[in-house]
């Protein structure tokens, strides 16, 4: 008797709400009612855009078999763990920029239908309203072709992967640090704390400086008259001991290489040393690196090239010593 009471009780209590928020004549409480359903909607979808942001951001690891199979080296290992890791962190930046465009454009959408109800419920045909916006969107249609453009973009920018929020970028006209990706624009962050808006569809070419890994290079000029083995292992001995410091072990993903002689210049030989280092921090390794370049090559005593302009001040009566030695230079038997 209790349960069929209490439940007598539930069917009148929903047949009450029911006749009170069906009644055309209670606007009010209509209007009321949309404004719950669309907060309610807005939450769900926020919830569903999570779970699929979440979902995003764990993947499938693809390189858990080598990993964990049988009669792979620890090399070998080493290096899937890396990529694996790097790769998690990759698809946290994306999990995390999609959410946001996601959850900007549900809000827009949950926005415009709660208003339209709304506006049905005072009494407004919201049909003509629509119909008007028909026309007046393809007669803006021409005119906003790049709206469109840009738009078009910033979609297929997110489904592409191309960079996300924390990539550091090249987008010609402009580059830094991204800290937003739209439907319409991505907004950077030069070095100088300049913030840039760049329109998706003006983006012809995009560089990445920060996907996955990047690298650290640094380039000096060593004069002809020094040994080149000499320059080249104090060269490496100073990026070893500056990658291996406190503050920059923690950012460096390989040991440093020097592959060699890059290029004979006209007034030195070019070397080079690279670094693989976690995404965005190979600006601070190259500092540190460049640092313990000058210390190392001073302690050694070797002389690095630098350009140099002579100038002398006379009547033109006075031959000059480069002038004086070519006659000398000559006048020496080839060897």
């Amino acid at each position: 008797m209790l349960r069929i009471g209490l439940g007598v009780t539930l069917t009148n209590w929903w047949d009450n709400i029911t006749d009170y928020f069906g009644d055309k004549e209670n606007k009010v409480a209509r209007i009321i009612l949309t404004i719950i359903v669309a907060i309610i909607a807005w939450i769900l979808g926020r919830i569903v855009i999570h779970a699929a942001t979440r979902g995003l951001r764990k993947g499938i690891p693809r390189r858990r078999r080598r990993v964990l199979g049988l009669g792979t080296k620890d090399v070998s290992t080493a290096k899937d763990l890396l990529q694996e890791r790097l790769e998690a962190e990759r698809r946290q930046r994306r999990a995390r920029t999609i959410g946001v465009a996601l959850r900007s454009a549900f809000g827009a959408l949950v926005l415009t239908l709660a208003f339209a109800t709304i506006l049905t419920q005072v009494g407004i045909e919201v049909g003509p309203i629509i119909a008007a916006a028909g026309i007046l969107g393809v007669a803006l249609g021409f005119g906003a072709q790049s709206l469109v453009k840009d738009i078009l973009s910033g979609i297929f920018i997110l489904l592409e992967d191309q960079y996300g929020v924390g990539d550091v970028v090249d987008l010609g006209e402009a580059s830094g640090a991204v800290e937003e990706v739209g439907m319409r624009a991505t907004r950077l962050r030069s070095l100088d704390g300049t913030v840039w808006f760049v329109p998706n569809g003006e983006i012809r070419r995009v560089g990445n400086k920060s996907r996955l890994w990047s690298r650290a290079m640094i380039e000096i000029r060593v004069h002809y008259s020094q040994n080149l083995e000499e320059a080249h292992d104090a060269l490496l001995d100073a990026a070893i001991t500056a990658t291996q410091r406190e503050e920059i072990a923690p950012h460096v993903l390989s040991a440093p290489t020097v592959p060699g002689v890059e290029s004979l210049a006209a007034d030195a030989v070019v070397l080079r040393v690279f670094v693989q280092v976690q995404p965005g921090q190979q600006w601070d390794v190259e500092r540190a690196i460049r640092a313990e370049i000058q210390h190392v090559f001073r302690e050694r005593g070797i002389r690095l090239a630098f350009s140099e302009n002579r100038v002398y001040v006379g009547d033109g009566s006075e031959r000059l010593p480069t002038e004086e030695a070519a006659p000398k230079a000559r006048r020496q038997p080839s060897k």
